[in-house]
């Protein structure tokens, strides 16, 4: 069911029943208006009645007002009865069966009009109670009640058309209501109507932010959501896109040097048997393999830390250090480097530690591959609490490289600073001897975020390298090194 639908179902069936309610009210008060009206003539009646009573032939005596009883039957449209008996009923002058008001409602000189049945019909009927002397002037008083009855059809006649021609005005206001409620609706709707033609212009692979300008206020609120909504499954398909983008450029040089280098051998084999040079390229193509196998697990790597959530559990951070160096210790001494570990006996810690162990890794992985022969390659960790209390970890990983361009300097910042994921991704040095695929340092810049931490690069021109990766996850006073 569309949204205009909707409205005007539950907008028409108000609008109807106020309508109904409106024209109960407005014949009930057309009926009051009438009696009131027609009421003014009937008490005139009993005025006049009462002042015409005679009691001096010794009995109750009335002079009728003809001339106002005439006026009367005009105005009623058909009869008008009239009573006049003392309260005990046995003096009574006119319609002698005209019904007696109900005992209690008479106050003396007081008209009070109810309607009745008399002879069939309805009738509007007016009391008035008064005392006359009918044993003379210094007799008690006695009470005698008048009646003045016409027939309600007049009265009646009018009031329901007094509800036709209100009826037809409803009618009237009731189909401009409805006409101008469409048209209000349909008006107020614009604006959706307006961004659904937006949405559907746009081509498969707009995910721009919708404008919000125009929108009502009460649907600003959902064009938001569908905004950040929008802009988060943009920075998801920016996330693979770049996984994308690295996986080829990092996969292609390897692999177009692993086939170079097999075509050379190939070649040498059959021009002559030059072993050396057949070992040498074999050797190349191994290493070359040992790359592309690199980089294809880095890549993995970064898209795990990209798509899943971290697993926030208690870890022995001193011995998830100590075993992520323990496998690397020959690699070191091969290449004629100090590798060390500097780390309390137990660092309680808390985060992902399978993530954590693949940061660690990657870390000491570029500290070994860039380091110069002979200088050490340090490893710390430790506790530190920040100024709030909060308890948080510290990873240091120390190296000595050959001096840094700055060219390349400027790419580790501009990565530091970086405001999102993928800004400053791939650093990577030119003409870097070792062939790094220079994604270690996003991994772990990545894993460090997943964790609401961050990697801080210190590189500077002589070569002195010091990466350092922090996060926070409970409070302080836990798992001081020593």
């Amino acid at each position: 069911m569309s949204l205009r639908r909707r409205l005007l179902l539950c907008l028409l069936p108000l609008t109807l029943l106020i309508t109904v309610a409106e024209l109960w009210s407005t014949q009930r008060e057309a009926l009051a208006a009438a009696n009131s009206a027609y009421d003014r003539s009937i008490s005139g009646a009993l005025k006049a009645i009462e002042a015409n009573i005679s009691t001096a032939s010794g009995g109750l005596a009335v002079e009728l007002p003809y001339r106002l009883f005439e006026l009367l039957e005009l105005t009623a449209s058909g009869h008008v009865y009239f009573r006049v008996a003392s309260r005990d009923g046995l003096v009574t002058v006119g319609n002698l069966d005209l019904p007696q008001p109900p005992e209690g409602t008479l106050k003396p000189h007081v008209p009070v009009f109810a309607d009745a049945e008399y002879l069939g019909e309805r009738v509007r009927m007016g009391s008035l109670l008064t005392h006359v002397k009918l044993l003379g002037e210094r007799g008690p008083d006695t009470p005698v009640v008048i009646q003045v009855a016409e027939q309600a059809r007049s009265r009646e006649q009018f009031a329901e058309q007094f509800v036709r021609t209100s009826l037809l005005r409803a009618g009237v206001v009731l189909l401009v209501l409805i006409g101008s409620g469409v048209v209000v609706v349909s008006w107020g709707l614009r604006p959706l109507r307006r961004l659904e033609a937006e949405v559907r212009q746009r081509g498969p692979s707009d995910v721009s932010p919708l404008d919000t300008a125009g929108l009502p206020r009460d649907v600003r609120p959902l064009v938001q959501a569908v905004n950040t909504q929008m802009a988060r499954r943009q920075a998801l398909a920016d996330q693979q896109r770049q996984f994308l983008d690295d996986a080829s450029h990092q996969l292609r040089t390897p692999l177009t040097t692993l086939r170079t280098q097999a075509a050379y051998a190939l070649r040498r084999w059959q021009e002559a048997p030059a072993q050396a040079e057949v070992r040498d390229s074999l050797q190349a193509i191994v290493e070359q393999i040992d790359a592309a196998t690199r980089s294809t697990n880095q890549m993995l790597s970064l898209a795990r830390s990209d798509a899943a959530e971290p697993q926030w559990q208690p870890f022995d951070l001193a011995e998830t250090l100590r075993q992520a160096v323990r496998p690397l210790l020959r690699r070191a001494r091969q290449r004629g480097l100090d590798l060390g570990v500097e780390v309390p006996d137990e660092l309680p810690a808390q985060g992902d530690e399978t993530l954590w162990r693949e940061a660690l890794a990657n870390l000491l992985d570029n500290a070994l591959r860039y380091a110069r022969r002979g200088t050490p390659v340090t490893a710390m960790a430790r506790a530190q609490a920040d100024a709030q209390g909060r308890l948080g970890w510290v990873i240091t990983v120390i190296s000595e490289s050959e001096p840094l361009p700055e060219s390349l300097r400027l790419q580790l910042a501009q990565a530091e600073q970086a405001t999102s994921p993928d800004e400053g991704r791939f650093v990577r040095g030119q003409g870097s001897r070792q062939g790094g695929a220079g994604l270690g340092l996003a991994i772990a810049r990545r894993i460090a975020q997943r964790h609401g931490g961050s990697l801080q690069i210190d590189a500077r021109a002589s070569g002195a390298f010091e990466a350092t990766l922090h996060w926070h996850g409970g409070p302080a006073g836990s798992g001081s090194p020593r």
